[in-house]
């Protein structure tokens, strides 16, 4: 046996080693060849060149001497001159033309005539820039095909030997450093065994382990005792894996065996392959009986048995289905099946059911339901009841809805009554001193008409009269028009938040109408209102709500934010235009507001006055004015000093938008 082995070993190797004497014979020659090719071909250049110079020397040594020859006439020194450009390598032929006329007549020529030449070259022969005749030279190229066969086969048989000698010289390399350890790594490869004991592979000459100067084949040594090693270990790691397998699937029988669920394996035609001993306690039939009889003779009562065998031949899936069957006693249990297929390639080759006998929780479920009728009986009465409650809570929150709309009229009234308070008393004013100023003029009139009845009116009287009614006529017109102003702004913002017209307005003009209405009031709490508005800015709104809301917020600045207050009473209304949205911004430098107050500032009825006048309906009257009306947005922002108010209102410039 171990001679059969070695000679296979000495075959592959003979094998291997002829394979590569043939490759490397057969890229020898190919080479060679290449070689010898490339170097005629140098070699055929290098001759070419050689000509052209040739010819290139005729032209700059012998065209001007031959064309002083020929302008002499000079026959013998023509002819020498023929013989000397025929001697020089590779000229064929050589013939000088005299021109008479436009005809050409052949004087002298030397060397072999042909009808067709290799190489050619005709030089003007000029003398005095008067051209007098032509050079025809003619080179061959049989002188060059000659020597290039004469050097072909010396370069062919040297570059064959070289190479030959080099390519043995390899394959002898090759097969010290490479082949004699492949040979030894197919044999210990063909006796290798398995095994813990197995030594591992030592190429000679070479060391066991790797290192820096490890090759290739130490490597492969490397790994192929590294792969002997695994996959003894992998041997060892399957067999305790068969082990622990064989383990599982006896725990998996006594688990099966012990379970009070029925666990059953059927056929393509639903028979019973095996089925746990759960099945026998539960059936009363023995583990013979059941083996090999149709599960639905015995799971399925008799008028369910189409429609499952219809979805179990179909492969449907079936999961926690419930199924009624008789016992042997004839008493009815319900099991809960699951069925999971057990595929073979793309065929079903078993059905693996999970039947979980549930008998004891649908009698439960059943007294749950009992429970749940009369529990819902129970329910409709007390749901009766609770309607009639929220219909009553409904009409309730109407009332209260009823009674919020009364209080924020009332409040619109209140502020209006609030205008109305302060104009009268700006009005009275002006209108006191126009009575007094009247009474006077009046009296002057009536001393006038004394001194005319009495014949006692003198110039400088006269000149008296007239500068006091000049004078009173001032003050009754001055007074008389501050009285009318106050009427005309008192009028429109009356009419404004009385009527809700709808029209294009002057923003700025707008907000100090509310201030001029509101002066006594400001007066009477110290307040200085700074307004800043484009004076051109229009737009198209409700004007009434504008004042309403500035109205809002001058009064609770001066009510809460200012009363009893000893800090700066200033307030601030700045408003602009950004893009399409009208921005206005409220602040004041007040106490501020608390804030628990703070977080439900737009809530009705929520006051830092409570019992003290406040009805906590300004802040709620403006979110609504400006987030209903204007479909626009407020925000309180919370600063150090002060209550502030950022509205952002849509803009529109008319009617048209």
């Amino acid at each position: 046996m171990q001679s059969l082995i070695n000679l296979q070993s000495f075959k592959m190797k003979n094998s291997l080693s002829i394979r590569l004497l043939s490759y490397v014979l057969v890229c020898s020659f190919t080479l060679a060849i290449i070689i010898t090719l490339l170097q005629l071909l140098f070699n055929y250049q290098n001759n070419l060149t050689k000509i052209n110079a040739n010819i290139a020397q005729v032209e700059s040594s012998f065209v001007e001497p031959l064309a002083n020859s020929l302008w002499n006439f000079d026959k013998e020194q023509i002819e020498a001159q023929s013989k000397g450009i025929i001697n020089l390598p590779y000229m064929q032929y050589v013939k000088v033309y005299e021109v008479v006329g436009n005809t050409e007549v052949a004087i002298a020529h030397q060397g072999i005539f042909q009808d067709k030449y290799d190489i050619t070259a005709k030089f003007d022969l000029i003398h005095q820039r008067q051209i007098v005749g032509t050079l025809f030279v003619a080179a061959s190229l049989d002188q060059v095909y000659q020597q290039l066969l004469d050097d072909a086969l010396s370069i062919l048989i040297s570059q064959t030997l070289k190479i030959m000698v080099v390519a043995i010289c390899i394959l002898l390399i090759i097969y010290y450093t490479v082949i004699r350890h492949i040979n030894k790594i197919a044999l210990y490869t063909r006796n290798i065994k398995l095994s813990s004991h197995n030594k591992n592979l030592v190429l000679d000459g070479r060391k066991a382990n790797l290192s820096a100067s490890s090759d290739e084949l130490d490597e492969l040594v490397y790994l192929l005792n590294k792969m002997q090693r695994r996959i003894v270990a992998e041997l060892t790691d399957k067999e305790i894996a068969i082990n622990a397998l064989q383990q599982e699937r006896d725990f998996s029988a006594t688990i099966i065996n012990s379970s009070s669920t029925i666990i059953c394996c059927l056929d393509a035609d639903l028979k019973i392959a095996t089925i746990n001993p759960a099945a026998v306690i539960l059936t009363g039939y023995s583990q013979e009986e059941l083996n090999q009889k149709n599960w639905l003779d015995i799971f399925v009562l008799t008028e369910r048995r189409p429609e499952l065998q219809e979805k179990l031949s179909d492969n449907e899936p079936l999961y926690g289905i419930e199924i009624d069957m008789h016992d042997q006693m004839g008493e009815v249990n319900t099991l809960l099946w699951t069925f999971s297929a057990f595929y073979e390639g793309m065929d079903v080759k078993y059905l693996i059911g999970f039947g979980h006998d549930i008998t004891q929780q649908k009698q439960v479920e059943q007294q749950i339901l009992q429970l749940n009728d009369q529990l819902e009986d129970k329910v409709n009465k007390r749901t009766a009841a609770l309607t009639a409650s929220n219909a009553q809570m409904v009409q309730t929150v109407e009332q209260l809805k009823r009674t919020q709309q009364t209080l924020v009229e009332s409040k619109k009234m209140a502020s209006l009554g609030s205008l109305v308070a302060g104009v009268a008393h700006e009005i009275n004013t002006p209108i006191g001193m126009s009575v007094t100023t009247a009474s006077a003029l009046q009296e002057e009139i009536y001393t006038l008409s004394e001194h005319l009845q009495g014949a006692e009116l003198s110039r400088t009287y006269l000149k008296h009269f007239v500068e006091q009614s000049q004078e009173s006529s001032k003050q009754l017109h001055s007074n008389l028009k501050r009285a009318a102003e106050l009427i005309s702004s008192f009028k429109q913002v009356a009419v404004d938040q009385s009527s809700e017209s709808c029209y294009a307005f002057n923003l700025k003009e707008n907000v100090e109408q509310v201030a001029i209405s509101l002066k006594h009031k400001i007066k009477q709490s110290k307040t200085q209102v700074h307004i800043e508005c484009p004076d051109g800015l229009a737009m198209y709104s409700f004007p009434g709500s504008f004042v309403q809301i500035y109205s809002n917020l001058i009064i609770n600045s001066i009510i809460h934010g200012f009363h009893d207050w000893s800090g700066e009473r200033n307030i601030f209304i700045n408003i602009a235009l950004q893009e399409n949205t009208l921005m206005i911004d409220y602040r004041d430098t007040g106490r501020g507001i608390a804030e628990d107050i703070a977080q439900r500032i737009f809530d009705p009825f929520v006051t830092s006055q409570k019992g003290s006048g406040g009805s906590g309906l300004g802040t709620h009257i403006v979110y609504n004015i400006v987030s209903q009306l204007f479909k626009g947005n407020i925000e309180y922002i919370a600063e150090a000093e002060g209550a502030r108010f950022v509205m952002s209102i849509p803009y529109r410039a008319s009617m048209n938008g």
